[in-house]
């Protein structure tokens, strides 16, 4: 079988990127750390891109990568944060709500406490289909194919998604 040359790699990887953050974005439940995921996800794509089956889809393929990746990564911050003291944690994002150079923290300018929160109680794909609905607009087609899961079920899940948002929300918009 022949394999991707790093080259190829890169030009379908730069195409594919914005889809592939809005993945890690949806199974972390936040923009913090979000593109550290799809960077470590493209280097074990880069590495193992002789798996990759020409005529398939790269997106979906680097898709599943990028929902593992962030999955461990959500894994390893949920052992870390047991870890810590929650009263610690809590002090620290107090303390520290703005970076050096007097800006937002990423985690902080997203979305407003609630919106964050109520994305958070969302299933990871439940919230990565309604992620690529919403912020870059994708069709369920187009979702379906790089969640790797049936075009009815991203429906669905992005129906669902929705109805749980308005709830959590009480009727925001």
């Amino acid at each position: 079988m022949e394999s991707l040359t790093p080259d190829e790699f890169a030009h379908r990887f730069r195409g594919a990127m914005p889809r592939l953050w809005c993945i890690a974005v949806g199974v972390l439940g936040r923009r913090d750390g979000a593109e550290d995921v799809v960077q470590e996800a493209a280097l074990i794509g880069l590495r193992k891109r002789s798996e990759f089956s020409p005529g398939t889809s790269f997106e979906a393929w680097m898709g599943q990568i990028v929902r593992f990746t962030a999955l461990n990564t959500a894994r390893r911050r949920k052992a870390e944060r047991l870890e810590r003291v929650p009263e610690q944690a809590a002090q620290e994002r107090a303390a520290h709500p703005v970076t050096p150079d007097g800006l937002l923290r990423d985690d902080q300018r997203d979305f407003d406490d609630d919106v964050t929160h109520a994305l958070g109680t969302l299933d990871p794909t439940a919230r990565a289909s309604l992620l690529l609905r919403t912020v870059l607009d994708l069709s369920y087609r187009e979702i379906a194919e790089v969640l790797e899961i049936p075009e009815g079920t991203a429906m669905s899940h992005v129906h669902r998604s929705r109805k749980a948002m308005r709830l959590a929300l009480g009727g925001r918009e």
